[in-house]
């Protein structure tokens, strides 16, 4: 039954029988069989084949798919622990946003790997959509994020304030403009737009490029307080001012050790133990 629920799980996400086939090392043939299985057994249909390609999941695929998830996830927590030995490492991913990324993880690094010594630690660096959608499909364990992203699936938690600032030469012509499919390009661009600001545009797809053309005095930009030294002076922005960083986490944590963590993290960072 476990090998039909995650080829049912792999075609709800990628809607196509030949990815799953080859993410799954299987055939064609073998996937579409396995899932007619599956639809046999439950009574149901839970895809609509329109064509070769296209590939709809129902309304009971779209019921069964979070659960699929929680068995599966448990499952696989049972076999770990069934066979854990006393050198047994879990693993733990913990993704961020570019933002909390760059100026947050390295702050709560030092202090999770001293209090989890058995445990191996990623801390990829993504969009906050793709956060809520990794944590979805439970390939993520946790995020923190600037932006307040919702799912069904995800808890979310206040654990940190920031504060954006204008940063920057306050004479200069030159605004630095982040890409405009991230937070703070978008912050940037409502702003020059509310205030009918028309500077030179200087693109910057890079944070550490904006950082260094900040640090030497080229062009200004709305930025996180976080990502500056005292070497390069800002302005307070009453009409933005602070925004809050979140903490996400799936609404059912099944390994104990990560549930420890959840609850470790969220207190270092509400409780102001990380220094920012």
């Amino acid at each position: 039954m476990f090998h039909l629920l995650k080829s049912f799980l792999s075609v709800y996400e990628t809607h196509n029988f030949t990815k799953t086939a080859n993410s799954l090392y299987l055939t064609q043939p073998t996937v579409s069989a396995q899932i007619r299985k599956l639809e046999d057994y439950l009574n149901v249909t839970l895809f609509i084949r329109n064509g070769k390609q296209e590939i709809l999941p129902t309304k009971e695929a779209d019921f069964l798919y979070p659960r699929v998830l929680k068995i599966l996830e448990e499952w696989n927590d049972a076999i770990t622990h069934v066979n854990t030995q006393k050198s047994y490492r879990e693993n733990c991913v913990l993704a961020s946003s570019q933002t909390c990324g760059a100026y947050l993880i390295p702050k709560i690094v030092p202090i999770l790997v001293k209090h989890f010594p058995m445990v191996n630690f990623s801390f990829p660096v993504m969009s906050g959509e793709e956060i809520v959608q990794e944590l979805e499909k439970a390939k993520v364990d946790f995020g923190l994020i600037e932006t307040p992203e919702r799912s069904e699936l995800v808890e979310r938690y206040i654990v940190a304030k920031d504060e954006l600032v204008l940063a920057g030469n306050p004479e200069s012509d030159y605004w630095l403009l982040p890409e405009t499919d991230s937070p703070l390009g978008f912050i940037n661009e409502n702003y020059l737009k509310y205030n009918n600001l028309s500077p030179n545009i200087i693109r910057t797809y890079n944070h550490d490029m904006a950082l260094a053309l900040l640090k030497h005095q080229v062009g200004k930009t709305i930025i996180s307080k976080l990502a500056l030294n005292s070497t390069v002076p800002y302005q307070r922005l009453e009409a933005i001012g602070e925004r809050n960083l979140y903490f996400l986490t799936r609404k059912k944590v099944v390994s104990e050790k990560l549930a420890e963590i959840s609850t470790f993290i969220q207190e270092q960072l509400s409780h102001n133990e990380i220094p920012f």
